[in-house]
């Protein structure tokens, strides 16, 4: 016997709500009820509600509340709107500085004689440089070498660090450009790097990173090659908040609760930030959270999906982990 809405009865007087279809076709199976009615609670309210007026409502936790939001945050239907508006910060200062900084200079041959004939430091920078990379510079490099002082900021002797790891990387076989080296010129200079102590420390910070990639790509099982830049960001970032043996945990967290062809550090990083925001240090503060109930009065719960939310959740609860 089939059904049909009853469009007549008075509970349409009050309104409707409208949610995405997609809730009902791709994300239905993913979500448990209390993530179902957090939606339906938030589209209720206008699309504006917090953790705690879930929680109230849903007689829930804050945490379990902030699961839930999260869960259709990562399934791209509703937006922190802290992060949404930090991200709005961010962009408006991003623009405010385009619009202020000058681009970077493209310089003749006739520039950089004149620079040289001004500038004694500079000067001894290209010969350095052509004695580094045993080879003349071409009128490029070496407008990239005068930029990273006269634009950048970048002291001859930081430039001269910069130019002696490029060397290095290339002499190892590694896939490193002269826009790499610009790249590295730039981060640095925003980064305040002024001395050959602190230069040091950026690339010993960059070999740990480095070293902390092959070890990760390994562990999952992924054929990836150089890290991004924003991938060594995120490496750095994981560093700080845990050592390695909690890194490594995550990883095989990942392993073992996503099916193999759906695995990547984008959850590894998911899972290290929920760690992070419930002040999990080691494993065994993972280990000891209390297991929750495997029933519900008399039915089991449904077996848990792979969505990252589940992931997570898992990684709270999980005792057995090989690692």
């Amino acid at each position: 016997m089939g059904y049909i809405l009853n469009s007549s009865a008075d509970c349409w007087q009050d309104g409707v709500i409208c949610l995405p279809r997609s809730v009902c076709e791709k994300h239905l199976k993913f979500a448990d009820e209390n993530k179902l009615k957090a939606l339906l609670l938030l589209v209720s309210q206008g699309g504006a509600c917090d953790k705690n007026d879930i929680a109230k409502l849903l007689s829930l936790d804050a945490d379990e509340a902030a699961e839930c939001l999260d869960f259709w945050v990562g399934e791209g239907i509703l937006k922190n709107a802290e992060d949404t508006a930090a991200q709005a910060e961010a962009s408006a200062q991003a623009d405010k500085k385009a619009y202020e900084v000058l681009p970077v200079p493209n310089l003749t041959p006739k520039d950089i004689v004149r620079i040289c004939s001004e500038n004694e430091e500079i000067r001894g920078l290209l010969i350095t440089a052509e004695t580094i990379l045993m080879s003349t510079l071409s009128n490029s490099m070496k407008s990239n070498l005068v930029n990273m002082v006269n634009y950048y900021g970048l002291p001859a002797s930081v430039v001269v660090t910069l130019l002696n790891y490029y060397k290095s990387e290339r002499d190892a076989g590694k896939n490193i450009t002269t826009r790499n080296l610009n790249l590295m010129a730039k981060q640095w200079a925003d980064d305040g790097v002024k001395t050959l102590d602190e230069a040091s420390k950026k690339l010993q910070e960059l070999s740990s990173c480095e070293e902390l990639w092959s070890e990760v790509i390994t562990l999952c099982g992924f054929d990836y090659r150089k890290p991004t830049s924003a991938q060594i960001k995120m490496l750095a970032r994981w560093r700080d908040d845990f050592d390695k043996e909690m890194i490594f945990f995550s990883c095989n967290t990942m392993k073992k609760y996503t099916e193999e062809d759906k695995q990547s550090l984008k959850i590894v990083d998911n899972i290290l930030k929920d760690w992070k925001r419930k002040g999990f240090k080691t494993p065994a503060d993972v280990k000891a959270q209390p297991k929750k109930e495997d029933r519900k009065g008399d039915k089991l719960k449904r077996k848990p999906s792979f969505d990252i939310d589940e992931i997570k959740k898992k990684a709270e609860l999980n005792d057995d982990f090989d690692i």
